[in-house]
């Protein structure tokens, strides 16, 4: 496994918790903003057919070719569904990375 492929593991997990956690919330029940963005970004997906795996070359294997692209386009979808919050977290970690240590600055 080579470093894209193990960002791309990484990232993935990161945008399943941050997109799943909000889904349902005891209080308020379910989170129609959260299921239609991760709907529109699955949809999306296969209209484009984005897959990021194929990008890395990293296939998943659960049966046959088929199946395993729909999985992959699916999870690519999620990732997706994060939209700007997820490339806004990007950049903040980039800048923040960036500075000397001690600067103070705020971003």
């Amino acid at each position: 496994m080579d470093y894209k492929q193990l960002l791309l593991v990484a990232f993935l997990v990161e945008s399943l918790i941050q997109t799943i956690k909000p889904l349902y919330d005891r209080k308020k029940g379910f989170s129609f903003d959260s299921i239609l963005a991760m709907a529109v970004g699955i949809g999306f997906c296969f209209v484009i057919k984005a897959n990021l795996f194929q990008v890395v070359d990293l296939h998943l294997d659960v049966g046959n070719k088929m199946a395993s692209e729909i999985v992959e386009i699916v999870l690519t979808g999620i990732i997706a569904s994060r939209g700007s919050n997820l490339v806004h977290d990007m950049f903040k970690f980039v800048q923040n990375s960036a500075l000397p240590a001690g600067s103070g600055a705020f971003g």
